[in-house]
């Protein structure tokens, strides 16, 4: 499993996607204690201050492990006495601490580039900061004010692109991404994952820290809730897997304090959490362990009560291979949809839809998950069989419904671009909307059998727009 850990977050402020492109002079692992034989720059105060968080480093992430984030924040501030903190050492901290307290990293990254007006990473650093938060107009600011110290950051171009378009300046936009196009430093790669650290809106961390509190008290709901969380941890936009240092350390406390047996939905998730930890979850060990927990695969074909527990509990029987999804649909799958046609809750209908998944079925789940429980992903799936089926046109009601929800949902709105620009709607605004739609999360494209979110159809789109400007 990829995973940050946090001495990569410490030095990620000189060598991370935007920050590499950036070109620094000085090597992140400079000891602090070599003779300087020139006059001392940013940069020495930047590698110093890496090399005093080092010392903390591991004993801060292992707070964080046991779910101690707010220790492991406290460890890390100590590190660099208010009263003598540094400029420096204030850009460092806000960089490492946005893993682990969104606002406070904000803070300390604002110091940073009020201190620094005239050092490119603080000015890039100040502008990520007010992305993430939505205040475009300032991060379009420190964007150009970074690549005015700094020029030929593409990944920073590319993102500047859409602080430009969001401020609604779409000709400055089309300035920066021809610039971003034209830029030196930086690859694809970078900029892709540049794009989805400032529009990643999810912080993980912070629930899993209130649940950590409440599973130490005997919450059994949170117990559920923090199990099935690390098991089915969102890293990114494309990837969602396994935390198992996390897991690891929270199931141990779930067993301390929650007994067995007494509450249905703590064993679903300890089962859940049983199937994550496997090192090799073949499909006779993950089909044994089911039997045995009397889920699925036993003679009852048992579901789990809780939807979260469903899904993933049916994902890893059918991954594994320890049953066919045909097996399970035919199974499993009219237990399911009758409880979807009670409920209201968006994991049921993602359980239904995975079960039904390429059958005439699908159509009728995606309309009682978009009804019911206002899914996007079931209304952009149903919006997306009545294109395939040419049941589609710009005035049908439930695509007007659906762009007018969920404005920002790449398949809606490139879809929107598709048919709006047959129906002779404006290419122009068209255009904007799906580009806001696909740095705010990328469609997924295959290459060479590897299919995950990519900034493919962005490109495609921002050359389209370029095409139309006179």
């Amino acid at each position: 499993m990829r995973r940050t850990s946090l001495l990569a977050g410490v030095l990620i402020v000189t060598t991370g996607a935007a920050h590499a492109a950036m070109g620094q002079s000085t090597p992140a692992g400079t000891k602090s204690s070599e003779k300087v034989k020139r006059p001392r720059t940013v940069d020495d105060d930047i590698n110093a201050a890496v090399e005093k968080l080092k010392v903390q480093a591991d004993k801060a992430e292992q707070l964080v492990n046991k779910g101690d984030v707010d220790g492991a924040s406290k460890l890390l501030l100590g590190v660099f006495p208010e009263a003598s903190r540094t400029p420096a050492e204030y850009l460092v901290l806000g960089k490492v601490l946005y893993r682990n307290d969104r606002q406070l990293s904000y803070q300390m990254v604002k110091v940073a580039a009020e201190k620094l007006p005239d050092y490119a990473d603080a000015q890039l650093e100040w502008a990520l900061a007010q992305h993430r938060t939505g205040e475009y107009a300032g991060a379009l600011k420190a964007y150009e004010r970074a690549n005015e110290l700094k020029p030929g950051n593409a990944p920073l171009l590319g993102v500047a692109a859409e602080a430009a378009l969001r401020t609604g300046d779409v000709k400055r936009a089309i300035e920066l991404w021809k610039a971003c196009l034209n830029a030196t430093r930086g690859s694809v790669d970078d900029f892709e994952k540049l794009v989805c650290e400032v529009n990643f809106r999810e912080d993980p961390l912070a629930r899993r820290k209130e649940l950590v509190k409440k599973v130490a008290a005997a919450d059994e709901e949170a117990a559920v809730e923090l199990l099935l969380l690390d098991c089915d941890w969102p890293l990114d936009w494309w990837i969602v897997a396994p935390n198992r240092p996390n897991l690891e350390s929270d199931n141990a406390l779930v067993g301390k304090w929650i007994l067995p047996g007494g509450n249905t939905e703590v064993s679903e998730a300890k089962c859940v959490a049983a199937c994550a930890l496997m090192d090799k979850p073949t499909k006779e060990r993950i089909g044994e362990l089911l039997k045995r927990s009397r889920y699925l695969l036993d003679d009852d074909r048992t579901l789990p009560t809780n939807s979260k527990a469903m899904v993933q509990m049916l994902k890893f029987a059918i991954r594994s291979g320890a049953i066919s999804r045909e097996e399970a649909r035919s199974a499993l799958g009219q237990k399911v949809l009758e409880v979807a046609k009670k409920s209201s809750d968006p994991d049921i209908f993602e359980a239904a839809a995975f079960l039904y998944l390429d059958t005439a079925k699908l159509s009728e789940i995606d309309r009682m998950g978009w009804e019911k429980a206002k899914d996007p992903r079931s209304a952009a799936s149903l919006i997306s069989t009545m294109y395939r089926n040419k049941e589609l046109k710009w005035d049908t009601p439930e695509f007007q419904k659906a762009r007018e929800q969920f404005p920002e949902n790449t398949t809606i709105a490139g879809l929107a671009y598709l048919i709006g620009s047959e129906a002779g709607q404006p290419k122009k605004d068209l255009l904007v909307q799906a580009l806001k739609a696909e740095y705010r999360k990328f469609s997924k494209t295959d290459v060479k059998g590897e299919v995950r979110a990519r900034s493919d159809t962005l490109r495609h789109y921002w050359k389209l727009l370029i095409e139309l400007e006179p």
